[in-house]
């Protein structure tokens, strides 16, 4: 009987004490900081980020790649994704990219290229042009393993590849160890029905083994009907009806994520700074009360 609950109180304060830390990074979009008049450089505004407390910074485009290296390397500060281009048309590839994944040997940055269509050719999340998205994730993926990167495809709304259970396929038949997916709340919400909303927590479930990363936002929970539905599905974190929090402590705590969490803000009107002031403030009450269980 001793024994017994010896074993009962070691799993208490040692395996559910660990359970309760969390420790996954977070980060911000760089659309956070993105055209403000003051923080007008790659310096200034990964300095801000670092200050306000944020993990790492998104690199946003290979057009962006050196100024935000340097800035990131300069302040000490991750990369924590960096957001490709990969087109259903010639030049399929931007050939800077081999180079850019080289420098970033090492680093935590994780690859994240999303799909279009620029000739319209291509329907979203039609599958048309899936055998030609395979070869060439596949050309990506290599250039990361070469370099020890993970790799997500990023749904996206209105592009070739929007919805999270399409890129579940592709990911299935790109079948690389390195390449996975990120589920982005804002454009899991602009691409789903009131059905398909019902059943979020299993698929998460389902898309747990591939997740690589995570993006949230405020949000409502509604069928947007708005000229722009990132009035409903991306708002200051903490704010809007859909149950943001609650959606986390389900990924972080019941699914067991560790991977990156990342902050969508694009769009979102008003002072920059506070904005960053805000989001780390909610982060923060969330992460107190994922911790204590609340």
């Amino acid at each position: 009987m001793k024994s017994f609950i010896v074993i009962l109180l070691t799993i208490f304060f040692f395996g559910e004490g660990r359970a309760q830390k969390v420790t996954n990074d977070f980060f911000a979009l760089h659309n956070i900081i993105r055209g403000d008049s003051v923080y007008n450089t790659f310096d200034k505004q990964v300095e801000l980020l670092k200050n306000a407390g944020f993990d790492g910074v998104e690199i946003n485009q290979a057009e962006s790649f050196d100024g935000m290296k340097a800035a990131l390397d300069k302040y000490g500060m991750t990369g924590s994704y960096f957001y490709v281009k990969l087109k259903l048309e010639e030049p399929y590839i931007d050939p800077r990219l081999q180079e850019y994944m080289g420098r970033l040997k090492g680093s935590k940055t994780i690859i994240a290229p999303y799909i279009v269509s620029e000739s319209k050719r291509y329907k979203p999340s039609s599958h048309d042009a899936d055998t030609l998205v395979v070869r060439l994730v596949r050309q990506l993926a290599g250039w990361a393993d070469e370099a020890g990167l993970q790799m997500a495809l990023y749904p996206h709304y209105s592009f070739y590849l929007e919805r999270t259970d399409h890129a579940l396929a592709l990911i299935k038949q790109i079948n690389r160890k390195n390449t996975g997916m990120t589920f982005n709340l804002c454009h899991w919400l602009a691409t789903t029905s009131e059905q398909e909303r019902s059943r979020l927590r299993p698929h998460l479930k389902e898309l747990k083994p591939y997740l690589k990363m995570i993006t949230i936002s405020g949000a409502n929970d509604v069928l947007s009907k708005q000229k722009s539905v990132w009035n409903d599905y991306i708002l200051p974190l903490g704010t809007g009806t859909f149950d943001t929090y609650g959606l986390l402590r389900y990924i972080l705590k019941d699914l067991r994520f560790k991977g990156p969490v990342g902050v969508q803000c694009y769009n979102i009107r008003g002072n920059k700074q506070t904005l960053i002031q805000n989001t780390m403030a909610v982060w923060k009450d969330y992460k107190t009360r994922l911790e204590s269980g609340k």
